[in-house]
């Protein structure tokens, strides 16, 4: 192994150089070096056999310039790591542990590489060429730094060797790196990392109690090589779309603070009309009081905390009853009245109203939160305002019931799906039919997205596509670029607006568990009884009942690939730029998610805190 103190000191490859040498890399695991073709090498990076000649002279360079490469990212993740550890020699050996082990330098094919040089007796040679320096470089590090930290426990104290130490700690590494060679993803590295700490904590004993507190930290180093380089976009990890723990977090550090639509302000058009959300064990309501407003309050009686109201929605014309035991509340959620009030000592009424909820009304849209923390719809709306005023959003009325579905598929997987059209062509081909293959894609500071995509002048072969295009009618008060324009509006977490010229719905996507979703919405626009609107209306359902039957599908596969051990983090296209923004929006809420492998179990909330804490969030 080699260790260089500079990171990036050394011109890496590019391009066509650096797919051939990732595709060595694969070649070697799977063949060894004896049997290895430059046809074979060539085949896997979808090259000619000619085009390892023009980039490197002969196969025998480029095996060399893989090693070469091999070496250098090892040392440049090395060197990564002294810098992160800002001259703590404990903090530095745990980090060594932590990207040793990590899938982006111990992957089982690049270990193959170091092995396959090591045992050919033909190719030692170019080994000690190019990583004795390195490898030697790298030995007198560890041992300086064991050395440093049996130093700070001071002359009066028994001194273990430190070579001896540093050797140990070494040997501990390659033994897990064999064990990764022979088992690839089956191996357990989060159990080989706890068996190094406790090394460290046998021969360290006095720096026992930090070795384990510091064991929740992760050094944010990019486990996979790719992320050095910023033009390449990593996923999020798959384990944190199937685990118990970082959903809890989800919901504490993410949802109980986010507006969550509840409806719209149509749907409460008398006074006394209600409306009820569950969310996360919070339940709500949404009321119109006698002076027009609508208020928000907890769903929960001040007696015994019923429901002071059922159904999902409903109307109480005068006020509010609670249905066990007659307690009785004004629209403004002042108690009313207490029924055998004689039964009850004296005590204050007025501090024994409904608990608010902070209510806001975005265009006409009513959402809710249960915490405080988030800035106000309209700030994180305020770049679409100005396109969605055209289409008077606050002036419509419902269009069809609240429908809801339940799905296997966690929250984000939905919300990554939706987020991005690069699926279209293959996975939906009706809409492909209809729109144009070119996307807007935009990504916003304040955590909201919009992409847009306009109907094609003549649509592909599709029943749909082709008669929805022919009746589509012109709205006249959408300015002439909206009235053939499908665009998507989002704001995170959670709540989306569909937009269409005839009509428009909301999509709510709301987490079950770790791995469930229910899904929501309902659909409002103006009334309208022309012929070729009712059709435009019912093609446009049509077209996204199809749409969303295909995408449960997929996401159901994907689901079930996130949670088979046989996926960690994948790589976007810029076609997925608005997907990556969300990442990043998760990412900057629960630093733990951009941790590619899963904690210890009971770990999450521990090292997420930890990470918090480290960079000040």
């Amino acid at each position: 192994m080699a260790a260089n103190l500079k990171p990036g000191s050394v011109v890496r490859p590019t391009g066509s150089k650096l797919e051939l040498i990732q595709a060595t890399v694969a070649a070697i695991s799977q063949h060894g070096l004896a049997a290895l073709t430059s046809a074979k090498i060539a085949g896997a990076a979808g090259h000619t056999a000619a085009s390892i000649n023009f980039h490197f002279g002969s196969k025998e360079a480029l095996l060399l310039a893989t090693l070469r490469e091999v070496s250098e990212e090892f040392s440049d993740a090395m060197a990564r790591v002294m810098e992160e550890a800002g001259g703590d020699e404990l903090r530095a050996l745990l980090g060594i542990v932590d990207a040793s082990l990590g899938r982006g330098l111990s992957g089982s094919d690049k270990i193959a590489v170091w092995y396959s040089f090591l045992a050919e007796s033909k190719a030692r040679g170019d080994y000690q060429r190019i990583c004795g320096e390195r490898d030697t470089a790298w030995n007198r590090m560890v041992i300086g730094l064991c050395r440093q930290l049996i130093a700070a426990r001071g002359k009066d104290s028994p001194w273990p060797d430190a070579e001896a130490v540093a050797q140990g700690l070494m040997g501990l590494i390659d033994q897990q790196w064999q064990g990764i060679l022979f088992e690839g993803d089956a191996f357990d590295r989060e159990a080989a990392r706890r068996q190094c700490r406790a090394y460290l904590c046998s021969v360290f004993p006095w720096f026992a109690p930090r070795i384990e507190a510091t064991a929740a930290v992760r050094p944010r180093l990019a486990e996979p090589a790719a992320l050095a380089d910023p033009a390449i976009k990593l996923t999020l990890p798959g384990w944190i779309y199937h685990n118990e723990e970082f959903h809890d977090l989800e919901k504490e550090r993410i949802f109980l603070s986010s507006w969550q639509i509840v409806g719209h302000q149509s749907e409460v058009p008398e006074t006394g009309d209600y409306l009820t959300f569950e969310f996360f064990g919070r339940r709500g309501f949404i009321v119109r009081d006698r002076d027009g407003a609508i208020r928000a309050f907890h769903n929960v009686c001040a007696h015994r905390a019923h429901a002071v109201v059922s159904g999902e929605r409903g109307r109480c014309a005068k006020h509010l009853t609670c249905m066990y035991h007659g307690w009785t509340y004004h629209l403004d959620g002042r108690n009313r009245s207490v029924s055998a009030s004689e039964t009850f000592p004296k005590f204050d009424r007025a501090q024994y109203g409904l608990k608010p909820i902070e209510l806001e009304n975005f265009m006409g849209f009513l959402f809710v939160r249960f915490r405080g923390g988030e800035p106000s719809v309209a700030e994180r709306m305020a770049p679409h305002v100005d396109e969605l005023s055209h289409y008077r959003l606050d002036r419509m009325v419902p269009l069809g019931k609240t429908w809801t579905q339940e799905l296997p598929i966690d929250w984000k997987n939905v919300i990554e799906n939706y987020v991005e059209d690069y699926h279209f062509p293959m996975g939906h081909p009706g809409l492909s039919a209809l729109t144009e293959a070119e996307y807007d894609r935009e990504s916003f500071p304040g955590g909201t997205m919009r992409l847009s995509h306009r109907l094609r002048e003549q649509p592909l072969k599709s029943w749909s596509a082709e008669r929805y295009a022919k009746f589509l009618p012109v709205v006249e008060h959408l300015p002439a670029e909206l009235r053939r324009r499908w665009s998507y509006f989002g704001l995170y977490p959670n709540v989306f607006f569909d937009i269409y010229p005839e009509w428009m719905d909301f999509f709510h996507v709301l987490p079950l568990g770790a791995g469930r979703t229910l899904l929501r919405g309902r659909s409002f626009g103006f009334p309208d009884e022309r012929r070729e609107m009712k059709a435009a209306r019912y093609l446009c359902t049509r077209l996204n009942r199809r749409v969303q039957a295909e995408d449960e599908q997929l996401t159901e596969s994907v689901q079930r690939g996130l949670a088979s051990g046989g996926y960690t983090q994948g790589i976007l296209s810029s076609k997925e730029i608005v997907l990556a923004g969300f990442q990043d929006w998760v990412r900057e809420r629960l630093p733990v998610a951009g941790q590619v492998e899963a904690p210890e179990k009971g770990m999450v909330a521990e090292r997420n805190a930890a990470l918090v804490a480290e960079i000040g969030r």
